[in-house]
């Protein structure tokens, strides 16, 4: 937790605030290590699969669900993608015949994406490399008390903050 002798940001006389070195080293960090890592692991993807790493995630996330498949709503949700951009990437997904889109049996409004044999396989493929690249470009350069203190800290961070009274 950040103390209140750890001041995050200063305001210089012209309005304008300033993260402080510790702050701007922990927080801007996190934000170009991000985009860089996937940036890179994007166009990796984007060059053997033409897949992005959104698509990996869903067929991922597809691949791994019981039947291999989920209603478009909880992929959304799973992903963390807004229900149209998912729409959006299963249709272009169902045209490389790697899934199919059906309505759900039980709610027919709703729509299911079924992973197909194709879909599994270049699932497959991606991941291999996907997951030797997330090694090679992040895991690799960390030592193992690092990658368990990054684990401990995302973890509580995943959490929602603890509620706080005021008096």
């Amino acid at each position: 937790m950040c103390s209140a002798r750890s001041t995050p940001f200063s305001v210089g006389s012209d309005g304008v605030a300033a993260w402080s070195a510790l702050h701007a080293g922990a927080w801007i960090g996190l934000l170009e290590t991000h985009k860089q890592l996937t940036r890179e692991l994007d166009a990796e993807l984007e060059v053997r699969f033409d897949l992005t790493l959104s698509t990996v995630e869903l067929l991922g996330r597809l691949g791994a669900a019981p039947d291999r498949c989920l209603r478009l709503t909880a992929l959304a949700g799973a992903c963390g993608l807004s229900l149209s951009r998912v729409s959006r990437l299963a249709a272009g997904l169902e045209q490389r015949g790697l899934l199919e889109r059906r309505p759900c049996d039980d709610d027919g409004r709703a729509v299911e994406a079924h992973l197909t044999s194709a879909g599994l396989e270049l699932l497959r493929q991606a991941q291999e490399v996907h997951f030797a690249s997330v090694k090679r470009a992040f895991f690799d350069r960390l030592s193992e008390t690092e990658l368990q203190t990054l684990a401990t800290v995302f973890g509580r961070l995943e959490q929602p903050p603890p509620a706080t009274c005021s008096t």
